[in-house]
C-alpha cells in the first residue's frame, strides 16, 4: 500500500485552532463587579489570552460562541436594570426616597452557568421627613381634578353646658315655696317639706335656724309653713332664693344670739318660743318633756351658728354660759320631773331669775316673789351640792 499522506495542514493552522478553543472558554460568563451599564462591553472584549501566535482567521464556530455571550450578557443586563427598577417601585412605595450618594448591595438571580447570585449595588432608602401639621388646618384627598387643596377647619361654637347638679333659681317665693310644698295640700310646707329645706341650706335640724326663720314669718305654731306667710315673709325681707335665706339666716342668728343681759332680739324670741311650742295656739300650757327641748336650744349660744352640730359640738360647761342656771334647771326638770306642763309665768320668769340669783344661790331670797318651781329648784339644789342657802321650808309642787 501506498503510504498515507501527512497531513498538510500547517503548525500555524494548529495554534489558530487552539487560540479559538481558548479564546471560546474565555467568553464564558463569569461573576462580575462591575455595574449594570457597563455588561455588555465587558462581555465583547474578552481577557488576554497567553502569549500566543494570533490567528489570521475565525471559524464560524467561533463568531456562534462570541454571539451567545453578547446575547447571554444583554440579557443578563436587563435582568439586572429590572431588578433595580423593582427595587425602586418597592421602595417609592413604602414612602421613602433614596440617597445618591450612598449605595446598598443586592444580590441578582443566579448566573447561566449557576455559578451562584451576583451582586449588584442599589442606592439606599431615605427616610421621609414628617412636618407638624398646622392647627385647625388638614390635607384632603386629591379632588376630581387631582390637585391637592387645603381645608380650613373652622371650629364650632359650643355654648358652655350648665354646671350638674346646679338648680335653677325660682323666678319668685311663689314657685320658690312650690319647691318644697307638699304634694297633698300644695297650699303648706310640712314638715318632710321644712327638713327638705334645711338639707338644701346644709343646717341641722337641732339648730335655732328653723325657729328664727318660724319667728320672722311670723307663724303661730310648729307643724308647717302656710304659703301666705311665706310669701309675704320672704318680700318683707326681700329673700327670693335658698342662698339669700341662708345669708338671712346667718345675720338673724347672731343678732338673736343669747347673750346677758339679753338683747332685745332674744327677749322677743325667747317668749315667741313659748307660743310656738303649744300643740293648739289656745293651750294655756305645754309639756314639761316639750319645754325641756326647746329650752334646751333656745338658751344654747352653739345654736345659733348655721354650722352647729350636735355630734361634733363641745360640751358647753356653767361658767361659760351665758344663763349660769340653765344646765342644772334643765336636769332637775328631767331628773326631778316636778310638773308635768310648764305654763307662761314658769317661762318668762327664767331669765329675770338667772340675773337676779347667783349660780351658788348665796342671795337667793325665799321671800321673793319667784314661781314655786323655782323654790323647789332651790331646794333641789341644795340636796345634791350640799348648799346651805335657800329656803328652810320647801314649796309645794305644781302641777
Amino acid at each position: 500500500m501506498p503510504p498515507k499522506k501527512k497531513s498538510s495542514v500547517p503548525a500555524a493552522d494548529t495554534n489558530s485552532r487552539n487560540q479559538t478553543q481558548t479564546q471560546s472558554q474565555a467568553t464564558t460568563p463569569r461573576r462580575l463587579t462591575r455595574s449594570s451599564s457597563n455588561l455588555a462591553s465587558a462581555k465583547s472584549n474578552p481577557p488576554n489570552t497567553p502569549n500566543t501566535a494570533a490567528s489570521p482567521t475565525k471559524t464560524s464556530a467561533d463568531d456562534m460562541g462570541s454571539a451567545v455571550s453578547k446575547a447571554k450578557a444583554i440579557k443578563q443586563s436587563r435582568k439586572s436594570r429590572k431588578s433595580n427598577g423593582t427595587e425602586a417601585a418597592a421602595v417609592e412605595s413604602n414612602g421613602v426616597t433614596s440617597k445618591p450618594d450612598q449605595t446598598i448591595p443586592s444580590e441578582e438571580p443566579a448566573t447561566p452557568n449557576g455559578k451562584g447570585k451576583r451582586k449588584t449595588t442599589t442606592t439606599p432608602p431615605e427616610q421621609k421627613t414628617t412636618t407638624a401639621k398646622k392647627p385647625k388646618v388638614s390635607k384632603s384627598a386629591e379632588d376630581n381634578d387631582g390637585v391637592d387643596k387645603d381645608i380650613v377647619v373652622v371650629p364650632k361654637v359650643v355654648s358652655k353646658p350648665a354646671k350638674a347638679g346646679k338648680k335653677s333659681q325660682p323666678k319668685n317665693a311663689d314657685e320658690w315655696f312650690d319647691v318644697y310644698a307638699s304634694a297633698e295640700d300644695p297650699t303648706q310646707i310640712d314638715v318632710p317639706g321644712i327638713i327638705r329645706l334645711l338639707e338644701d341650706l346644709s343646717v341641722k335640724f337641732e339648730s335655732a335656724a328653723i325657729y328664727i326663720l318660724c319667728w320672722k314669718l311670723g307663724l303661730p305654731t310648729m307643724g308647717s309653713i302656710p304659703r301666705e306667710q311665706w310669701n309675704s315673709g320672704m318680700r318683707k325681707h326681700n329673700v327670693a332664693n335658698n342662698a339669700q335665706l341662708l345669708k338671712t339666716l346667718g345675720t338673724w342668728l347672731q343678732q338673736t344670739k343669747p347673750v346677758s343681759p339679753p338683747t332685745d332680739d332674744f327677749l322677743s324670741f325667747f317668749k315667741y318660743m313659748f307660743q310656738f311650742s303649744k300643740n293648739v295656739p289656745e293651750a294655756r300650757t305645754i309639756a314639761a318633756e316639750n319645754a325641756t327641748a326647746v329650752l334646751g336650744f333656745v338658751l344654747d349660744p352653739r345654736t345659733y351658728d348655721l354650722k352647729y352640730d350636735p355630734e361634733t359640738a363641745d360640751p358647753l360647761k356653767w361658767e361659760d354660759h351665758p344663763y349660769p342656771h340653765a344646765v342644772p334647771f334643765l336636769e332637775f326638770l328631767t331628773e326631778k320631773q316636778p310638773v308635768k306642763v310648764i305654763n307662761k309665768d314658769q317661762w318668762e320668769s327664767f331669765l329675770p331669775f338667772n340675773r337676779s340669783v347667783e349660780y351658788m344661790l348665796g342671795n337667793y331670797d325665799p321671800n321673793g316673789a319667784w314661781p314655786a318651781l323655782y323654790d323647789q329648784y332651790v331646794e333641789w339644789r341644795k340636796e345634791r351640792d350640799g348648799l346651805t342657802i335657800g329656803p328652810k321650808d320647801g314649796p309645794d309642787t305644781e302641777s
